[in-house]
């Protein structure tokens, strides 16, 4: 697995903290942390905790796999085909198999 990317986890969440016309004076009121914590963590500077980040998702409204990949509906189709290119050709129908069964378990 490759490693996470803080200043594009910083980046997304900049990005929507201004479409929400947000400060980040606002949204550290709302996390509950310093204003400067927000600035460190949207400059990739400082490595949020999942509790934080889980926090951040339900403020702006995000998902965890959009703010830590930047994965959402709009670009699963190319994340996953990006997946399947680091693949062996020969378990291409393992890794589609695979995604079939998790996505059945999820419905559930």
């Amino acid at each position: 697995m490759s490693k996470l990317n803080y200043a594009e986890i910083g980046k997304r969440i900049k990005n929507k903290r201004k479409e929400l016309s947000l400060t980040q004076e606002k949204l550290s009121e709302k996390l509950e942390v310093s204003p400067s914590y927000v600035s460190e963590i949207e400059r990739g500077s400082s490595i949020p905790s999942l509790a934080t980040l889980s926090k951040i998702g339900i403020v702006l409204d995000l998902s965890l796999d959009y703010l830590v990949y930047g994965v959402n509906v709009n670009n699963s189709d190319s994340t996953f085909s990006e997946f399947l290119k680091l693949i062996p050709e020969k378990n291409h129908k393992l890794y589609i198999k695979l995604c079939e069964s998790i996505s059945n378990t999820l419905k559930a």
